[in-house]
């Protein structure tokens, strides 16, 4: 693991004390991820992977426990069962989602660039979308 990696999941940690890191694979678990009204559950779990060639390439897709609902319907732009398995428990789904074009803008200063935390944090936009 890089030494800008381990930097952005101490920062990460801040946030979400009790995310799980896995460092086969480089896949991060954000247990308990609230969730806005219209979702068939108040909270979830969120998983990703960190690309190898990251901070240059941006993570891709966020993976929560199957079954998840947007209003009685299954959301756009997911998958289910997800194309990838991530090394937790349990059947995962997939929504295909990434930074707007321009938002990923990593920079030397982890805190001044895009980074992990801001990358969590932008899967709050992707929700209140809903469908």
């Amino acid at each position: 693991m890089s030494e800008r990696v381990r930097k952005e999941l101490e920062l990460l940690s801040r946030r979400y004390p009790a995310f799980v890191f896995k460092e086969e694979g480089m896949w991060v678990r954000i247990p308990d991820f609230p969730l806005p009204d219209g979702w068939n559950r108040e909270v979830t779990d969120v998983v990703f992977q960190i690309p190898p060639q990251y901070p240059g390439g941006h993570p891709y897709g966020i993976l929560v426990p199957a079954g998840i609902q947007f209003n009685g319907a299954r959301p756009q732009n997911y998958t289910e069962p997800s194309d990838v398995r991530p090394p937790f428990e349990g059947e995962w789904g997939k929504f295909s989602w990434q930074p707007s074009d321009g938002q990923w803008n990593p920079t030397a200063d982890i805190i001044s660039g895009s980074n992990l935390l801001n990358w969590v944090e932008g899967f709050r936009q992707r929700f209140k979308e809903g469908l």
